[in-house]
């Protein structure tokens, strides 16, 4: 299956927003708390960051940086921070849930996967901390409405582990779910990434930033710069799939 190179940018507030669409991104991952690893943002920001941007925004779906295992209450705030995200505009969620083993916790999760019904939904990076990536790949295939998985493969970033990422995305294409490579990725470094995994996906933060920080904004014109080296990087990979797909009428839709 084709996908489009797609182009993801963290973002905290409405500045790093309206910067990642002004540079070209194709998508926003909307948290709070960067230095937690990234949290659920407030309602507040949620509203004004949807209604100033028109690329989709996704949002963080994670109510405490204690681990990816959760309680029941802690699901009851999931469930109703999803339902909130919804009614304000957001496109999608960024959510994750382990088990005490490590497995996907797809029990847990029910309620949350039934709130987000006609949103996209993006499995975050519990996937690098459990017990085994591949088969977390599998059980969250069978949750039916989540669209990709973000990862680094497993490591503590994403281009030490340009093996476990291309053994992901293979399986990905097999199970029809995107695998969006993140954690740890440079502008510089994106073509090798992509050319060495054949993953498309790219989600960037603290790398289309100045002096590589979460201290400074998101930075427009490093966004475009990041852009173009995902378009000339998946070059390749949409050609080949226009090979083996054929031509496409005009007017198709853009992922």
């Amino acid at each position: 299956m084709e996908r489009q190179p797609v182009l993801e940018v963290i973002a905290v507030d409405v500045e790093d927003a309206k910067a990642a669409e002004e540079g070209g991104a194709d998508r926003i991952e909307l948290v709070s708390a960067m230095s937690e690893g990234g949290l659920t943002p407030s309602y507040g920001v949620m509203e004004h960051v949807v209604s100033q941007v028109s690329i989709p925004v996704y949002v963080m779906i994670r109510p405490h940086s204690r681990s990816f295992r959760y309680s029941a209450d802690d699901i009851h705030a999931m469930t109703r921070d999803i339902r909130v995200a919804r009614e304000l505009g957001a496109a999608g969620i960024v959510i994750g849930a382990l088990s005490g083993e490590g497995e996907v916790d797809l029990l847990s999760l029910q309620s949350c996967m039934a709130e987000a019904q006609g949103l996209g939904v993006t499995f975050h990076r519990a996937i690098d901390v459990s017990a085994s990536l591949t088969e977390a790949l599998k059980a969250i295939n069978t949750m039916g409405n989540v669209e990709r998985v973000l990862t680094s493969g497993g490591k503590r970033t994403a281009p030490e582990a340009i093996l476990e990422l291309k053994q992901l995305q293979e399986l990905g294409q097999t199970l029809n779910i995107a695998v969006m490579a993140g954690s740890g990725v440079t502008i510089e470094g994106i073509e090798t990434l992509v050319s060495q995994t054949g993953i498309t996906e790219i989600h960037m933060g603290s790398g289309v930033r100045r002096e590589g920080s979460f201290d400074h904004p998101a930075d427009s014109q490093l966004i475009s710069q990041a852009k173009q080296q995902l378009l000339h990087a998946s070059q390749p990979f949409m050609d080949s799939s226009a090979i083996r797909n054929g031509p496409k009428s005009k007017g198709g839709p853009v992922t």
